[in-house]
């Protein structure tokens, strides 16, 4: 209806105009209006066909809106009302459908997952110095903790210093002196004395040398104490980076050697394990305990030693990449039976004498370092000798096995001083009086706190000589040297030894 109404207003509308114009010019030809007469009853048709249009329209209007505010208010409420029941309905359902559908726990994402997702800030850096033959460490955390682990030789102290410096070191937040050897605590005194210190960690081994004493007063004048390193202890250096001290495992050892603080680094997925002079025993021993020992960077132990980085034990670190911590050395270090070892497990190998100071940087997930990896080819094992560094003392001692071999040992100076160098020297000769070439020469050093083996072989003229710097041996203390020299299945002995000054 209102429809309707409306297009006859529009039909009317346009009609009232077309009469209107036909009473005006007095015809519409196109309508066949030919008067003003017939034009002006057309326009009176229109005018009343509009207003039956506009009472149309009015009456359907009239139906479907509502004639007053409170019939709004009602529609408005009821409304509301039909909004009500039809969300009970759903909550209503919802209940119907979780009392019918059992509870399901969500599992939380697992480790593997959250690890993908993992970021580490900054860097760490483990520093392996060049200390010749001797060992120290400086570990710098991502948020600039510092960590020094040993010092080397006395004769390196101020390269440690200046070393420090020159990394802009203030404070060592923890310092550790690995056990009491010269060529690991020797430049540890300088440490103390040049820096702000924050803990220090020694294991509880004496030695009555000069070194150990010097590093004591050290400690003394500055008012710090030591904390005695022993396996289990967290070492609080950076949140972000794990330091965990899992050796010295008892706490008395004949050999101190044994009693070396050994320390893991976890950072993100890199990790270093730094072992001191640690021996085979002792490393049966860590890989038979619950210790993880799986890491990134081994150190070896004891600078490449043949008593040290035994088969089952880099079995049980896997490692990535060795670093030996050695110099020139009359000891035959490293050995070709751990550089065989490492080798067969493809490890990468550095060394501080041929690469010179080493540095190990890590995000947490990749590894640098700044010098190029030693290569060693595994080769079959050869009876070679190894030039020994032997302090022997006293005149010349001299010993024979009738019908055999004659031995004499001399020594330069019975009496040298503390860092000084001596020379040794052995003479073999048959009970001809012929010299002995290829004698194998056997010297067992009796240390005050332990035993010390050196090897060598006689040349042509039936001599073996050997230099070496005695370090800080205990002043007043003889060390009484014993040889045993063997030729073709024929043995003689001979005895020597110095006291140091």
């Amino acid at each position: 209806m209102g429809n309707f109404g409306l297009v006859l207003m529009l039909l009317a509308f346009i009609s009232f105009f077309i009469g209107l114009i036909g009473v005006v010019k007095g015809s519409v030809k196109f309508l066949k209006l030919g008067s003003r007469k017939a034009s002006g009853a057309f326009l009176g048709v229109s005018f009343v066909v509009f207003i039956v249009g506009a009472i149309m329209l009015g009456s359907d209007t009239s139906i479907t809106e509502p004639t007053d505010d409170k019939q709004v208010a009602s529609n408005v409420e009821e409304k509301k009302e039909t909004k009500k029941e039809e969300t009970k309905k759903e909550e209503t359902s919802k209940e119907t459908e979780e009392k019918k559908t059992p509870n399901v726990v969500v599992a939380p994402p697992s480790k593997s997952d959250t690890s993908k997702k993992e970021t580490f800030k900054g860097e760490l850096e483990v520093h392996f110095i060049d200390v010749g033959q001797g060992a120290a460490q400086v570990i710098v955390t991502p948020n600039k903790k510092v960590m020094v682990i040993d010092g080397g030789n006395n004769d390196d102290e101020d390269e440690m210093v200046a070393y420090l410096k020159q990394l802009g070191v203030s404070k060592v937040d923890i310092l550790i002196g690995t056990h009491p050897d010269a060529d690991h605590i020797g430049g540890i005194d300088a440490v103390i004395s040049s820096f702000d210190i924050g803990k220090i960690y020694m294991p509880k081994v004496q030695r009555d040398t000069k070194t150990f004493e010097s590093v004591l007063q050290s400690i003394q004048n500055k008012g710090l104490k030591v904390t005695t390193a022993k396996a289990g202890l967290e070492l609080d250096l950076d949140p972000v980076v794990e330091v965990k001290m899992i050796s010295p495992i008892e706490e008395t050892n004949s050999d101190a050697n044994e009693l070396s603080a050994v320390v893991r680094l976890q950072f993100g997925e890199q990790s270093f394990l730094l072992t001191g002079d640690i021996g085979i025993e002792t490393e049966d021993k860590l890989v038979q305990s619950d210790e993880k020992l799986q890491s990134t960077v081994l150190l070896t132990g004891h600078h490449g030693s043949d008593h040290s980085s035994g088969e089952a034990f880099i079995q049980a670190v896997q490692p990535k990449y060795a670093v030996i911590q050695v110099g020139k050395n009359g000891y035959g270090h490293p050995t070709s039976e751990v550089l065989d070892r490492l080798a067969n497990h493809h490890v990468s190998i550095y060394r501080n004498d041929t690469d010179g100071t080493i540095v190990f940087k890590t995000d947490g997930k990749e590894m640098d370092v700044d010098k190029n990896a030693f290569a060693h080819t595994p080769e079959a094992k050869t009876q070679t000798a190894t030039p020994v560094v032997v302090p022997v003392t006293q005149p010349p001692a001299e010993s024979s096995s009738p019908g055999s071999l004659k031995a004499t040992a001399t020594i330069d100076n019975a009496s040298p001083n503390q860092n000084e160098e001596v020379t040794v020297t052995v003479t073999v000769k048959d009970q001809n009086g012929a010299p002995v070439n290829g004698a194998n020469v056997h010297l067992n050093l009796a240390f005050k706190s332990k035993d010390t083996t050196y090897e060598i072989v006689t040349n042509a003229n039936g001599q073996a000589s050997m230099s070496f710097k005695i370090g800080r041996a205990a002043e007043g203390f003889t060390v009484n040297g014993d040889i045993t020299i063997s030729h073709n299945g024929t043995t003689t002995s001979a005895q020597t030894g110095f006291t140091p000054r």
